[in-house]
Order: structure tokens, then C-alpha cells, then sequence
């Protein structure tokens, strides 16, 4: 008798347990089935308390979803318009507040460097169409990339610095610099780190006649937490004042091709309600 009662226990406890594993399983959808739910479940719950450091792609892409689209959000809202790796720094900063999206700092950073890898504008996005459009057309130049390395040049004409605030930069320049040749770099790779690079050694301005100028300062604006992305003030000691011509720019990186950027003169008058 007492044989007979542990197999029947035995095959109870067996059948139960296979029963429940599969109800576990399909109740969550998706191959991995609800164990690895709860388990992505635990991981973010100790990435929150900065416990877990890293997350996988598909954690993070869950992160993402559960804090910005569906608390915040839409998906086309945040994804389509790309913005530099600034801009997405201060957006995410703004809205991980507590009446917000209500997340942690860890949270945040790990938010910050997906939306940075996905949703990436290599120049300002937070300027009016119309400056944007004059930006395009007379400023901005773009180089589109050597070993996953991409430059992107605003040339800042004296008349036009009331627009450095708006390119994110974190200082307007100085009484004494306003008489420089100024240009904002953007330097952006998706794959690869940028090293801290002293981009005035590397650097020239040329006219048309071919006579160049040394930059002589490179102030770095803004880096991400993982040297995907750097900003900055390139300025050269002259005064453009010339009405016609040619002017570039040659930054030349260590390993890399010279990277030539042109700009015609004269750069016309913004107007408002052109």
C-alpha cells in the first residue's frame, strides 16, 4: 500500500509540476516564455537600484518602451525626430523627473545612450524650419564618414552668433573671441570611441588665395558617457571680413583622409520671414 501511495505522490507532484511549467511558460507570449519575463523583470528591477550595470539589447529596448512610449509617448513622437546626443541628454535629464517618467539616474543613462545609438541627428534638431533651412543651405557642412567617423561643420559668421545658444553649446563666446572665425564640430561614430583629440592641432582655415590660419582654440561643449559623441567651438585668430571668395576648412585626423569643408562668401542675411 505504502508504494502504491508514493508512486500516485510521486505522479502527482511530477504531473503538477510539468503542468505548471507550461502554464508558466505560455502565459507570457514570446519564445522565452514567462521565466525569462520575470528574470528580464529582476534584472531591471536591480538596474533601477544600480545593482545590474548593463542591460541586454532587448532589456533596454523594453526599458525604453515601459518609460518613454508608453508613459510618456508615442513611438513616433521620440523616433521621428532624431536628435544630436546633447539634445537627447537634456531631453531625457528634463523627463526622468518624478512627475514624469519617474525614473532613476541609472535609468536614465541607460535610456540617454539607446535613444543616442537609434534615434541620432548628427546637428541641432531645436531650431525653427526656417533657421534650419538657412542653416543647410549656407553653414552646414557635412562630411559623411570614414570608419563609421562622421563630422558635421556649422561655420558662425559674426552676424549670425546669436545663434550658438541655439546649437547647443554651453557658452556664448567672449568679447575677445567674437572677432575669431568660429565653427561648431560635431564628431559622432555609432561604433567605435573618439579619443580626446586636441582638434585645433589638426586643423586649418584657407581662403581662396590659399593662405592659412591655425586654429587656436578647440572647446569641447559636450562628450557622452561613451565617447560616441563630442561637440565643440573650433575658432581660427582672424577676422573674416571679406565680401567674395572662397573660405575652407582642412581637419586633418591621425589615419585619416583630410577632411575638406567649403563655405562661398558673401553668407546672406538671415531674414524672418523669408
Amino acid at each position: 500500500m505504502r508504494p502504491l501511495l508514493l508512486s500516485v505522490v510521486v505522479f502527482v507532484l511530477v504531473t503538477g509540476g510539468i503542468l505548471s511549467f507550461g502554464f508558466i511558460y505560455l502565459l507570457e507570449p514570446g519564445p522565452q516564455g514567462r521565466i525569462n519575463y520575470i528574470y528580464s523583470s529582476a534584472r531591471l528591477f536591480l538596474h533601477q537600484l544600480a545593482v545590474v550595470d548593463s542591460l541586454t539589447p532587448s532589456e533596454t529596448n523594453r526599458l525604453y518602451r515601459s518609460t518613454c512610449t508608453r508613459k510618456c509617448h508615442s513611438t513616433d513622437v521620440i523616433e521621428l525626430v532624431p536628435r544630436t546626443a546633447m539634445e537627447w541628454d537634456w531631453i531625457v535629464t528634463r523627463m526622468k523627473a518624478p512627475e514624469r517618467a519617474d525614473v532613476s539616474d541609472r535609468q536614465a543613462r541607460t535610456i540617454t545612450e539607446y535613444l543616442q545609438e537609434n534615434f541620432l541627428s548628427n546637428t541641432p534638431t531645436i531650431l525653427p524650419e526656417k533657421v534650419m533651412r538657412f542653416l543647410r543651405k549656407h553653414l552646414w557642412k557635412s562630411d559623411f564618414g570614414e570608419s563609421d567617423l562622421y563630422l558635421d561643420i556649422i561655420y558662425i559668421p559674426l552676424l549670425h552668433r546669436s545663434l550658438i545658444p541655439y546649437l547647443v553649446l554651453s557658452n556664448s563666446p567672449t568679447e575677445t573671441e567674437t572677432r575669431e572665425a568660429l565653427f561648431v564640430l560635431y564628431i559622432n561614430t555609432h561604433q567605435g570611441v573618439i579619443p580626446p583629440w586636441k582638434i585645433a592641432e589638426m586643423a586649418v582655415l584657407r581662403d581662396d588665395k590659399g593662405v592659412e590660419t591655425k586654429a587656436n582654440r578647440w572647446q569641447v561643449a559636450y562628450v557622452d558617457g561613451q565617447n560616441h559623441h563630442y561637440q565643440g567651438l573650433l575658432s581660427f585668430p582672424v577676422d573674416i571680413k571679406k565680401e567674395s571668395g572662397l573660405i575652407e576648412v582642412e581637419v586633418k585626423l591621425p589615419g585619416m583622409r583630410k577632411r575638406i569643408f567649403q563655405w562661398q562668401l558673401p553668407i546672406p542675411l538671415f531674414k524672418e520671414k523669408a
